[in-house]
């Protein structure tokens, strides 16, 4: 539990580091990925009101996600039945321009208002409002039992849109929002075959990128609980999405739990399960296909609060939903080889008939900003131009409380560290720059903390990293960014591109103590190398390596990503670690052995991943 404390601004820092964070002369690419790319992470859930839309500009977010068009306005309940076709909707339908105006005036008003800035777009389908004379028999009368039936309207629908707006449809379409809530209904059997079903048409008559199957958070999150019963639900829709998909959609949240007391905890995904199981996803994938498969989030951040009533806010609250975010974003930006574009569970404003909450909006209607805008705030300070450099924290056996992100502008030579704290101890972060690369003076800090039960935003504060003996404050519960300004000739650098491969095994059984899987490679000669492995046991059960093998030689100490879910053992059924490893690149061969050791029996290896780098 973290108590309910005040925490500091930070201006005294102590000389001792706590923990290190290497920062490396050396561009950092991963899957050919070097840049920030932050169209790629700056988006937000839902259509923004039109007098909504240039202050969501001002904070450098744009919408990014369409939901609920087949609901709204009872679209599909309202649509005809084809009168030369029964059971399927008549297509002339949304062929009508005064219908089209109706139903895609609001979208048109985006792309007015954000222009290209919305090109990646996910459009989302609710899928269980569907007209009166459809049989739906087989799904509690509230889905088709004709699923091409029901694709076609998906594929009406977005003709329609395309001619409406001359052809500027979204980029990607999520066939349906979190299946997994709706299985009475919505049979997983049923979803794979109705996600086909439209992929199969949006890509053939529209060119249009297709994601699936969006369950909710809890289907990764607990993917080796009850002997991987929601996993094995994962995979077979796997064995069809790899063919006619092309993106794998997931959620992913944190959640808040607030005592009587006004202690609180959070629980959840993230890091370690969230990780763990896009590993997993990762590694089905590579084995099946040989290659890894492009992910959307189109949903993450603090989810449910509990312990209080749905509309309760305070300012722990506020800052928990910007908080919980920061964190996610680090995970992404750590995982960008795989993650195409994520989307933060944030609205422009979610104000509706119903629900007057402002939890989780940005702005009130009449477009005054909320605490939420806090994060973009944050994330609104960095650009394309800058790349990412190679980063290491230390490995010390011990969870890591402390994400690191680092990147540096070629053109105007300064560097910006980013750190993310998990847990409400502060700690002194020791800078360390390989054979003095570098030696950064002063510098400006940046920092979202909570501050007298409210989130505070302090931007800007001058420091002098020399006098303090290399390291930077980080406040318990914060996410900070530390601005050098430098004379260093960053268009100079080599870059060192990651590839991550996986092993031929997964979810290995620990027998007699021991877990082997078999990593190839196409090639040797790298210039780095580390082993990030997921482990699930009983809860109880120690789910660290007694000691890790690659290629017959003993690893030296790794250190483990933070797991959110230590904070709730009465929600948790396992103890699932991911742990990783830096590994000699000498010892890379095009075939290598990893091989594990564990105190006792049972519990799995969910995944080996090694990552490596050549540099050019």
């Amino acid at each position: 539990m973290f108590p309910l404390v005040l925490f500091p601004l930070l201006l005294c820092r102590a000389a001792l580091a706590d923990t290190t964070i290497t920062i490396y002369n050396e561009w950092l690419s991963q899957g050919g990925r070097v840049h920030y790319e932050p169209e790629r992470w700056k988006k937000i859930n839902g259509l923004t009101q039109q007098n909504l839309i240039p202050k969501c500009k001002s904070i450098a977010t744009e919408t990014g996600r369409w939901l609920n068009r087949d609901v709204n306005d009872g679209l599909f309940a309202n649509w005809p039945q084809s009168p030369s076709r029964p059971d399927y909707p008549d297509p002339a339908y949304l062929q009508d321009h005064g219908r089209q105006q109706a139903i895609f005036a609001t979208y048109m008003n985006q792309l007015n208002g954000y222009g290209n800035n919305i090109s990646n777009m996910v459009w989302t389908l609710h899928g269980l409002s569907w007209p009166d004379w459809m049989n739906k028999s087989k799904h509690h009368d509230k889905f088709p039992n004709n699923v091409d039936a029901a694709s076609e309207f998906v594929s009406l629908m977005v003709h329609g849109c395309k001619d409406f707006t001359l052809g500027r449809i979204p980029y990607v379409f999520e066939v349906i929002n979190e299946p997994d809530w709706a299985e009475n209904i919505i049979d997983p059997q049923t979803n794979i075959e109705f996600n086909r079903a439209v992929a199969d048409k949006l890509r053939s008559r529209y060119g249009m990128k297709v994601a699936g199957p969006t369950y909710t958070s809890m289907a990764l999150r607990q993917a080796d609980e009850d002997n991987f019963t929601y996993w094995k639900r994962t995979a077979e829709f796997l064995d069809m999405s790899l063919d006619h998909l092309d993106f794998f959609g997931f959620h992913s949240y944190n959640y808040l739990r607030i005592s009587n007391a006004g202690n609180y905890s959070y629980f959840g995904i993230n890091e370690a399960r969230l990780v763990a199981s896009l590993d997993m996803v990762e590694n089905y994938s590579f084995i099946k296909k040989g290659k890894n498969v492009q992910l959307v989030n189109t949903e993450f951040g603090c989810g449910n609060i509990f312990g209080v009533s749905p509309n309760f806010e305070n300012g722990l609250i506020d800052f928990e939903t910007i908080y919980q975010p920061n964190g996610f974003m680090f995970t992404f930006l750590n995982m960008r080889e795989f993650i195409d574009r994520v989307t933060v569970f944030l609205s422009s404003n979610g104000q509706y008939p119903g629900h007057p909450s402002l939890r989780y909006s940005l702005f009130t209607l009449d477009g005054h900003p909320l605490q939420p805008t806090k994060f973009f705030r944050f994330w609104q300070n960095f650009t394309n131009d800058q790349k990412f450099l190679r980063v290491s924290s230390q490995y010390n056996e011990q969870d890591r409380m402390v994400a690191p992100l680092v990147l540096a502008n070629p053109l105007t030579k300064e560097m910006v560290v980013l750190l993310h704290k998990y847990g409400s101890k502060f700690e002194n972060v020791k800078l360390d720059f390989p054979n003095n690369w570098l030696i950064p003076s002063t510098g400006e800090e940046t920092c979202v903390l909570l501050e007298n039960g409210n989130p505070a935003f302090h931007d800007n504060y001058h420091f002098n990293i020399s006098k303090l003996h290399g390291t930077v404050g980080l406040d318990g519960s914060s996410t900070c960014f530390y601005k050098f300004k430098t004379n260093y000739n960053f268009a100079e650098l080599r870059t060192n591109n990651e590839t991550t491969y996986y092993g031929k095994d997964m979810i290995i059984p620990v027998n007699d103590g021991h877990a082997q899987t078999t990593i190839h490679l196409p090639s040797s000669e790298y210039h780095t190398a580390h082993l990030r492995v997921g482990v699930s046991r009983d809860l109880n059960a120690d789910a660290k390596p007694h000691a890790v093998q690659f290629n017959g030689q003993t690893l030296s100490l790794g250190y483990m990503l933070f797991d959110s879910m230590k904070n709730d053992d009465s929600l948790r059924k396992t103890t699932w670690n991911v742990l990783e490893f830096m590994v000699p690149e000498s010892l890379v061969n095009t075939t290598n052995t990893v091989s594990m050791t564990f105190n006792g029996d049972g519990g799995h290896v969910t995944s080996v991943a090694l990552v490596v780098g050549k540099l050019q």
